[in-house]
């Protein structure tokens, strides 16, 4: 009876805690729908690609989608660290003159 009750007061207090705000399985494995439209010969090609990899379309939208976003944050990353470097120029080359002759001291 007493394993009960503190499984009870547990529960009790977490539902006091946490309220509607506790995390499940079901809001981390939430989904948004996303509706588009494609022409005709697009969804002809992914219809088939779906059936011949036994892949849902849907599945292949959202690899496609994930594919184009990391691909345009690679992107931007790249940029941003080619402008780093070019705003950066003359301190590293300076940095670089004073190394030059480190290991002959």
């Amino acid at each position: 009876m007493l394993v009960i009750d503190t499984f009870f007061v547990h529960i009790v207090h977490t539902i006091l805690v946490f309220g509607d705000s506790m995390p499940s399985v079901q809001q981390k494995n939430k989904k948004d729908r996303l509706s588009f439209f494609v022409n005709s010969e697009l969804s002809d090609k992914v219809t088939r690609i779906s059936r011949q990899t036994k892949v849902p379309v849907s599945e292949i939208a959202r690899k496609a989608l994930q594919n184009y976003i990391d691909e345009v944050e690679k992107k931007d990353l790249e940029n941003e660290l080619e402008e780093g470097y070019k705003t950066n120029y003359n301190y590293y080359l300076k940095a670089q003159d004073e190394w030059k002759y480190a290991d002959n001291d």
